[in-house]
């Protein structure tokens, strides 16, 4: 009976989307406090996963699917995360300095006390061409943003 109510919450909860359970992707655990600078993370799918404190400093995340996921106090610089879909994440307090967020979807992200300082990221599309605007900081973010 205890196995199958574990079992019954177990699915309950991937079914909410809160990601409890660890993965590896291109060598690297995915979870809070995780060491893996230079992490290549092309494509991945980490959406609603905890990455809180973690090293990604150098990180290749392009066209990553990172939805909600939370880097709270993580080491993102020089991070990549050209049209990576971060909307919702949690950037409270990380190192994004010099990273790449060109062509993400940063819809709802959470910059407060976040260091921008020579980040890139969109500010929107150019209608005439429909090609990403990047603006110099987010609202909430620090540091001196380019």
């Amino acid at each position: 009976m205890r196995s199958l109510l574990s079992t019954a919450l177990a699915a309950a909860l991937a079914l909410a989307g809160i990601a409890h359970a660890q993965t590896t992707i291109g060598g690297c655990t995915i979870a809070p406090k995780a060491s893996c600078p230079k992490a290549q993370l092309k494509q991945a799918s980490i959406a609603n996963m905890d990455l809180s404190g973690a090293d990604l400093s150098g990180a290749n995340l392009q066209y990553a699917r990172a939805a909600k996921t939370r880097f709270v106090g993580a080491n993102l610089q020089r991070a990549d995360f050209d049209s990576a879909d971060l909307s919702g994440s949690d950037f409270t307090n990380a190192n994004l300095r010099g990273a790449n967020l060109n062509g993400a979807t940063i819809t709802g992200v959470n910059w407060t006390g976040a260091d921008l300082s020579g980040a890139q990221y969109p500010a929107g599309r150019d209608t005439s061409y429909n090609t990403p605007i990047s603006r110099p900081c987010a609202e909430g973010s620090i540091g001196a943003c380019k």
